[in-house]
């Protein structure tokens, strides 16, 4: 049972099962439309341009999965130690400076 079925409309009220018999065949007719080989030839086309062909997603990384961090982020002859200390370092200035902010007046 569809949901015309169910509900009348006030400007084409339903007269039976004949009227509903009319829309659904109507609808059948515009969704058997769309399925020809000249839509499947525009589908095609339409969808050729929009693409890109070349594009392949196996050639990127996946965007959620844990990255190593970026080279420039971390020089080397980084380690756990020398940014542990740096952390310290850093928390004993942000702590002589009275508000936690470096350089806030």
């Amino acid at each position: 049972m569809m949901s015309d079925d169910l509900m009348s409309d006030p400007v084409n009220p339903a007269e039976g099962p004949s009227a509903s018999d009319g829309r659904q065949a109507a609808k059948g007719a515009a969704a058997a439309a769309w399925n020809t080989n000249k839509f499947r030839d525009e589908y095609l086309a339409a969808k050729n341009k929009l693409l890109d062909q070349k594009f392949s997603v196996s050639e990127y990384p996946d965007p959620l999965s844990p990255r190593p961090p970026h080279p420039k982020q971390y020089p080397p002859g980084t380690d756990r130690q020398l940014e542990r200390k740096l952390q310290e370092l850093v928390a004993q200035v942000r702590s002589s400076a009275g508000h936690g902010v470096v350089g806030s007046a």
